[in-house]
C-alpha cells in the first residue's frame, strides 16, 4: 500500500467521504465519526436502517485521547480488559459521553474496537480521528473480505457524480482479513456479557474475564437459543 493511496484516502475521508479498508475480520465502511453528512453517506450506502448505532474504530497511537473524548471514564477494571485486547477483534461496549453527539452512535453507549490490520492502523494514526467501522456489504448480504467483492456490491457507487459520494476503495496490502466478524463485549453494566461471539477471544481476555470478574469465557455468553 502506498503512501500516496493513503493520503488519497485521507483526503476524501476529510472531504467528507467514504473509504472500503481491509481490517483483521473483513472490509469495513469507515467515514468520520463526527461528520453527520459522511456518516448519512453510510448509511445510505449499505441501504442501512436509520437508528441502527454504528461501531467506531480508534487510532492506535492515540486512542486513549480519543476514547476520553468519547466515553465516560472507564471502570478500572474494563481499562484493564482495552489495554489487553486492543488492537484486535475484540469490539468493548462502554458508556458514551452526552457531549460527544453523532449520528453514528444513538444513545448512552458505544461500540469501540482498534483493528489489527497495518493499512486500517496506518489510515487512523493519519487522520487522528475515529472513524465508522461497519462492514462493507449492503444492508442484509454478506460481509465483504476482499476488494473485489467491495466492488461488486457497491458497484454503482464507483462513479457518483459528486467526488465526495464516491466510494474510496483501499486494497488490503496482501494482508487479507480473516473472515470472522469481532466478538462483541458489552461492558456498560455491572458484568461484562458477550452480544456476539465472532472471533475467538484472546487467551489474556478470557485471563482477565476470570482474574477480574470471577467469569469464565462460556459465562459471559448469553443464552443460546436452540
Amino acid at each position: 500500500m502506498s503512501k500516496g493511496s493513503l493520503e488519497q484516502a485521507v483526503e476524501h475521508l476529510r472531504a467528507g467521504g467514504v473509504v472500503a479498508l481491509p481490517t483483521d475480520t473483513q472490509y469495513g465502511l469507515a467515514a468520520v465519526a463526527s461528520d453527520d453528512i459522511a456518516v448519512g453517506r453510510v448509511f445510505r450506502l449499505k441501504r442501512r436502517p436509520g437508528g441502527e448505532n454504528l461501531p467506531v474504530f480508534l487510532p492506535p497511537q492515540r486512542w486513549r485521547a480519543h476514547l476520553a473524548e468519547i466515553a465516560t471514564p472507564l471502570d478500572e477494571r474494563v481499562a484493564t480488559l482495552v489495554a489487553a485486547a486492543w488492537p484486535g477483534a475484540l469490539t468493548l461496549i462502554v458508556p458514551k459521553r452526552d457531549d460527544w453527539p453523532t449520528r453514528a452512535v444513538e444513545g448512552g453507549t458505544i461500540a469501540l474496537r482498534i483493528p489489527d490490520h497495518p493499512v486500517a492502523a496506518t489510515l487512523l494514526d493519519l487522520i487522528d480521528a475515529p472513524l465508522t467501522g461497519t462492514s462493507a456489504n449492503l444492508h442484509g448480504e454478506a460481509a465483504a473480505l476482499t476488494s473485489a467483492e467491495v466492488r461488486r456490491q457497491f458497484s454503482a457507487d464507483l462513479s457518483a457524480r459528486s467526488s465526495s459520494e464516491t466510494l474510496h476503495i483501499l486494497d488490503d496490502a496482501g494482508v487479507p482479513s480473516a473472515g470472522a466478524a469481532s466478538t462483541i463485549l458489552d461492558c456498560s453494566g455491572r458484568m461484562p456479557r458477550v452480544l456476539r461471539r465472532g472471533a475467538d477471544l484472546p487467551p489474556a481476555v478470557g485471563d482477565l474475564l476470570a482474574e477480574l470478574w470471577g467469569l469464565a469465557d462460556l459465562d459471559a455468553t448469553p443464552e443460546r437459543r436452540s
